[in-house]
């Protein structure tokens, strides 16, 4: 019978002789230990080609992942599908190593599977941040590298019982939350240097506050359920956290609302350009985090008018202006009284007005209408509404791919109304967690009737 002896830094045999990679060690040792171990079988299709080196690591911790689940038999029992064969991991996995901020607009919590992705890709980064003793001191400091923000204890739970599986491979996870005593989580924060933190928003800023723990060096904050954290009157705790950061780091937030009261949190979390994953292809969720307003006015000139408004209120240094071509000359002439420059050429043409201090209106012509180039377009007017549903949906669902200020202002006059479904409209909007005008919805219950 082998066995591994206890050592002055594993006292407890925790380890059971497998390589450490928290920050007292010596990382050529355990980068070498990691290049040492047995490659694995598996491969992700579309991946492996590019990073063949790294994602064996990553393939690894999400292996021991696996491996702990074979052995809860609830887990076994509902999930019969392998984390290796995960569309979602495999499209985070590329979205994470892009270094962006990354929104999950499912409109649901983390799954157990989006987790082991998670945290198999944070135990990757640190895998390779270790390559360079200095780089890694400078950058990470006392301050766990992952820290992952839920609304309650059994979240915290679920979130740390797939993070266990990782410890035989050093990765050490705390959670933080009410219902245990202050001092003792105090205390063992003091005994381990965990690389990950699970916690809830009130408990880590109680700890934050005693110097309990050092966050200003998190490389990896992770923002799940925002809908809950907002509704049960967390988010102020969250920004707090988030400014105690002082150091460059990536952001992952799981929105599990489509309501659009939580889109303005989104936009104080997430800045710049981001990416978006989903594991739904709804409406509601390709469009999420993009405000979309109908407005129903009496007459074209109380359209035109109302239309102008939203120009002027409008902050975007583009704005789309997507409508027919006839109609081009009655808005060019708006656009100009209003100080904006207009331009009427094709998207890449345009792309040196980002640098412009002055806003530019950019008309497009429905019928030309190419939405497979609107991936950048943030703010987006229909002057003249639209035909069809159809085109509606293309527009937001091809729209501020990489923003979370996308804005779909639609105009039309309630003779124009009066001959619209209205109903599948009012079924987007509220799906999407849109106001619905009182118009609109009048027309909806008449014709349902």
């Amino acid at each position: 019978m082998c066995f591994t002896l206890p050592t002055l830094e594993d006292p407890f045999n925790e380890r059971q002789g497998k390589a450490d990679i928290t920050k007292k060690k010596k990382k050529k040792k355990k980068v070498k230990s990691r290049e040492e171990k047995k490659p694995s079988t598996m491969s992700i299709d579309g991946v492996e080609k590019k990073m063949d080196g790294p994602l064996k690591f990553l393939m690894l911790n999400l292996n021991e992942i696996e491996s702990s689940f074979r052995k809860d038999s609830t887990y076994s029992e509902q999930h019969d599908t392998s984390l290796f064969t995960s569309t979602w991991g495999i499209e985070f996995w590329k979205c994470f190593s892009s270094g962006k901020d990354i929104l999950e607009t499912s409109g649901m919590s983390s799954t157990v599977e989006q987790i082991a992705w998670i945290v198999s890709s944070a135990a990757d980064a640190i895998a390779k941040r270790e390559k360079d003793e200095e780089e890694e001191e400078e950058l990470l400091g006392n301050s766990p590298f992952l820290l992952y923000l839920v609304p309650s204890q059994s979240k915290a739970s679920q979130v740390r019982s797939v993070c266990k599986a990782l410890k035989g491979i050093g990765i050490h996870t705390v959670s933080l939350h009410q219902g245990a005593s202050l001092d003792h989580q105090i205390s063992g924060l003091k005994s381990v240097e965990p690389e990950f933190i699970v916690a809830t928003p009130e408990r880590l800023l109680e700890i934050v506050t005693l110097k309990g723990v050092d966050i200003s060096c998190v490389s990896l904050l992770v923002i799940d359920e925002l809908g809950s954290l907002c509704t049960g009157g967390y988010l102020d705790a969250v920004k707090s956290i988030k400014q105690a950061i002082s150091s460059k780091h990536q952001s992952i937030v799981f929105n599990d609302s489509f309501s659009t009261s939580t889109i303005p949190a989104v936009q104080s979390l997430l800045r710049g350009s981001i990416n978006r994953v989903t594991v739904s292809d709804s409406v509601a969720s390709q469009g999420s985090c993009i405000i979309q307003t109908v407005n129903v006015c009496a007459s074209e000139e109380k359209k035109l008018q109302k239309f102008a408004e939203h120009l002027d209120s409008s902050s975007s240094k583009i704005i789309y202006i997507v409508t027919k071509e006839e109609s081009f000359k009655k808005i060019k002439a708006l656009l100009k009284l209003k100080g904006l420059s207009v331009s009427t050429e094709s998207d890449s043409k345009i792309s040196g007005v980002k640098k412009s201090r002055k806003p530019v209106a950019h008309l497009v012509d429905i019928e030309q209408l190419d939405t497979t180039v609107m991936r950048d377009f943030e703010t987006v007017l229909l002057p003249d509404f639209f035909p069809s549903i159809e085109i509606y949906t293309q527009i937001l669902t091809s729209m501020a791919r990489e923003s979370v200020h996308g804005v779909l202002h639609s105009f039309i006059t309630e003779k124009e109304a009066a001959s619209y479904r209205a109903g599948s409209l009012v079924n987007v909007l509220e799906n999407c967690g849109q106001n619905v005008p009182d118009p609109w919805r009048h027309m909806y219950v008449a014709m349902s009737d």
